[in-house]
């Protein structure tokens, strides 16, 4: 039996698809004061690379390796700011969404387990969704991240219930799935088609070029593939007929 269905926040409840493009882009344009010939395509290309090497944090390494020092760490602080002043528009939300989290919580207490700044909690006040759910583990608020199992062991905690009573959805192996299923709860792991498949389709023609190049090579194409889930869909609109099927079985993970 399930009592509480946790959900992610990035790539699940919203698509963050918007905030990587934007960072890309403001750090494409200050590349190009000092490299004028610098392309985007060209930035897209060595990010594939990158990310087919397991390299982390990968906008970093492009400022380090363009811009000198000091002006590296001031363009991705400034680049983190305006994301950051601007959560809402740099986070989209598919409304179709809310009748799914509505059927949810219909059957089930709802919380989030998501990495996040404290914006999100805000962001979530104002779209008229905080009130879904009964206990919000936002990593920035508590100072414990993914895949900590410390994040985990919070709301499970807060929920006073068994981790075999428990669903995980996420969108990452690594930060949701893997940590989960370490603590016993039951999985599901959201695979989405390709990128366009979020509700996000910009007209912009360097939207558009990151797109296609996170559906060549996903952002985290290098993150090991961890555990498997219990199941997986490839929408969020699915997640309510999942949780009801393992909601149904009499299994459930043990530590």
């Amino acid at each position: 039996m399930i009592d509480w269905v946790f959900l992610d926040v990035g790539n699940v409840l919203f698509n963050d698809d918007p905030q990587n493009f934007e960072a890309y882009r403001l750090l494409y344009d200050t590349l190009r004061i000092r490299h004028p010939s610098y392309e985007f395509e060209a930035m897209l290309a060595e990010r594939e690379e990158l990310a087919r090497g397991g390299a982390n944090f990968i906008l970093h390494t492009l400022a380090q390796r363009m811009l000198p020092p000091d002006e590296a760490k001031f363009s991705l602080r400034n680049i983190r700011e305006l994301l950051l002043t601007h959560y809402d528009q740099q986070h989209f939300w598919d409304e179709r969404n809310r009748a799914v989290l509505e059927q949810l919580r219909s059957r089930w207490r709802l919380g989030i387990i998501a990495n996040q700044p404290t914006e999100c909690r805000q962001s979530l006040a104002r779209r008229g969704l905080l009130e879904c759910f009964e206990i919000v583990a936002i990593s920035d608020e508590l100072h414990l991240h993914k895949p900590d199992l410390a994040l985990y062991e919070w709301a499970l905690n807060a929920s006073g219930s068994e981790p075999g009573r428990t669903v995980m959805i996420g969108d990452r192996r690594d930060n949701d799935i893997d940590p989960a299923n370490r603590l016993g709860m039951r999985t599901i792991l959201i695979r989405w088609p390709d990128c366009r498949s979020k509700g996000w389709n910009p007209d912009n023609s360097l939207a558009a070029a990151f797109l296609d190049s996170c559906d060549r090579v996903p952002l985290f194409s290098a993150v090991p593939v961890g555990a498997e889930p219990d199941l997986t869909i490839a929408s969020l609109a699915e997640a309510p007929a999942v949780v009801a099927k393992l909601d149904a079985s009499d299994g459930s993970r043990t530590v």
